[in-house]
């Protein structure tokens, strides 16, 4: 990224991420949420979050301009080849992560909670958002998905796919305010472990719960942002090119 103006501060975060994907890690490390509020501006995310703004655009500045041919989420216009990747890299990173987070939140509550009493929160909500996010890949690969992968497949002038739920806004709309309830928990663990930094009596396994969560959140960021702002807004032109 280059030449950056304050026109930038104005730009939505989900639009600079779809610009530049290099971001995602400068906004991970302020906490700025590109993909469940990737509506805001980056100023307004900025003031949210408490952040100088200042410091915000210089280290976007030192990332660089972006190569010519470097690949942006928008440049995803195979649907049932961005949902494999959804499932293949997102949702199987859920699943073989949440067990090994949670028995190392298990080991630093009963060592560590007597010292370090937020662990206990720490612990309740990541077991609340592992639960919901479980639950949430279940539904789209079983209803809404298969049926993106249907609407893929359907050639101009064939009649829309049947659904069980209407027209595609309906599960859609329902992913996204699930997304939303997602980051809230997500900003959640955020505040009560300090950005994911471990104090300064933490031992290794304390370090690498802790290094664990921050990876969590940022792969978190990456999967919801591919879905609503580039899977789910084409999927819904997609059905609507359809009649």
């Amino acid at each position: 990224m280059s030449d950056l103006s304050p026109t930038i501060l104005q730009t939505r975060l989900a639009d600079l991420v779809q610009e530049d994907p290099r971001i995602t890690p400068v906004l991970d490390r302020f906490g700025l949420d590109y993909c469940c509020r990737g509506y805001r501006t980056l100023q307004e995310a900025s003031i949210d979050q408490s952040v100088p703004v200042s410091e915000v655009l210089e280290q976007l500045e030192a990332i660089g301009p972006r190569p010519v041919d470097a690949d942006a989420a928008s440049a995803w216009t195979d649907l049932p080849g961005l949902i494999r990747h959804i499932v293949t890299r997102h949702h199987r990173y859920v699943r073989e992560n949440q067990p090994v987070l949670q028995a190392l939140l298990d080991k630093l509550v009963k060592r560590h909670g007597a010292g370090h009493p937020e662990l206990v929160e720490v612990r309740e909500v990541f077991e609340a958002l592992s639960e919901e996010m479980l639950q949430h890949m279940n539904k789209e690969e079983n209803i809404l998905f298969p049926y993106i992968d249907t609407l893929a497949g359907t050639t101009a002038g064939q009649p829309r796919p049947f659904s069980p739920f209407g027209t595609i806004l309906n599960p859609i709309r329902a992913m996204e305010q699930e997304h939303l309830e997602a980051g809230d928990l997500l900003a959640r663990l955020r505040r009560l472990t300090g950005g994911y930094q471990p104090p300064a009596d933490a031992c290794m396994s304390y370090r690498l719960c802790f290094e664990g969560l921050a990876r969590f959140e940022a792969d978190l960021h990456q999967h919801v942002h591919l879905e609503n702002y580039v899977l789910f807004p084409r999927a819904i032109a997609l059905e609507g090119a359809l009649g």
